[in-house]
């Protein structure tokens, strides 16, 4: 057993990972990752990831799969199904956090120097689907899917027509990703204009111009039911919509709220984002902050990396020191 400082790491995706197989350099990283596995959101997209350096040709599922390969290589701890129930900060700047386990394991407690919050985001929409009459059934019923996964599924029976509810990059891309397979994407949008990027919204022009995708501006959904295999949208203003399947594309949260993190008193932006300075700390000395849970303005795999080493080489300093 390594007589390393263990340091908590809470959140198994590619910043939690990435900050993992730095620490390991001399210290030993404990991942505590509330699923079954290492991968995060990243796990769930099967969608291409062109952007990440040496790894063409990728989803971003694929290179969860690689990270988790490497952090097995590496041996270093993990705890799946697990998450935090306390924590606690010493005089002595210590952290002591107590966890839990879905299958029925004793909670387990550690200590250490630092605590990494690797939380990352989830999908917006939780609140529409309790808001909007018949939506949760209907999800429950895989009618309404949040988040954009269900439409880049190898093999996923997306019918003739979608509704894609949001106005943001998520939802004109993926309406340009449905048309360009034949799928006719409808746009609902409660804003006058986009907020996607131009490009976005430009690239989804020339199938708005051969019918296969329109918006509908300042709309939003009152009611969604299910008739004869179709799902129809009755809207605030305009007649029904029908369709096979709704997709929720509302942007993303912060994994901020769970009631452990609230006696560390965390410093949050408006929005419910942690703020860090320039080595990922947060406004409590000794807790640094990576990946999503940190970064609402450019969210990928590849800052997620880079703001897990940045952490990774700053604890590793001051633990020297």
């Amino acid at each position: 057993m390594s007589k390393s400082p263990k340091v908590p790491i809470i959140g198994g995706g590619p910043a939690g990972m990435s900050c993992a197989l730095w620490l390991a350099h001399g210290l030993a990283p404990v991942i505590i990752e509330q699923a079954g596995a290492l991968g995060g959101m990243a796990r769930a997209s099967p969608y291409p990831n062109e952007w990440l350096l040496g790894r063409p040709g990728e989803t971003a599922r694929q290179n969860a799969e690689a990270f988790a390969r490497h952090i097995r290589q590496a041996q270093i701890e993990c705890w799946l199904g697990a998450r935090p129930r306390r924590v606690a900060r010493s005089a002595e700047g210590r952290f002591a956090i107590e966890v839990t386990f879905t299958d029925g394991r004793p909670p387990q407690s550690l200590t250490g120097p630092a605590l990494v919050i690797a939380a990352g985001t989830d999908f917006r929409g939780a609140d529409w689907l309790d808001r909007v009459v018949n939506a949760r059934a209907l999800a429950q019923r895989g009618r309404v899917h949040l988040g954009p996964a269900r439409a880049g599924e190898p093999g996923a029976d997306l019918g003739s027509h979608v509704a894609v509810i949001g106005g943001g990059d998520n939802a004109f891309d993926v309406s340009r990703m449905l048309a360009e397979k034949g799928v006719r994407a409808t746009i609902i949008m409660r804003s006058a204009t986009p907020h996607a990027q131009p490009l976005l919204v430009e690239r989804l022009r020339p199938h708005q111009a051969s019918g296969l995708a329109s918006v509908l501006a300042e709309q939003t959904v009152a009611a969604v039911e299910e008739i004869g295999g179709k799902v129809r949208i009755r809207l605030d203003a305009g007649g029904p919509l029908e369709v096979d399947h709704v997709l929720l594309l509302l942007g993303y949260r912060p994994n901020t709220d769970d009631p452990w993190l609230a006696d560390l008193r965390l410093e949050k932006d408006a929005d419910g984002y942690l703020i860090v300075d320039g080595n990922m700390e947060t406004s409590c000395p000794g807790v640094f902050a990576v990946g999503d849970v940190v970064n609402p303005a450019y969210p990928s795999i590849a800052t997620a990396i880079g703001s897990g080493t940045i952490a990774a080489r700053e604890i590793q300093r001051r633990v020297a020191r």
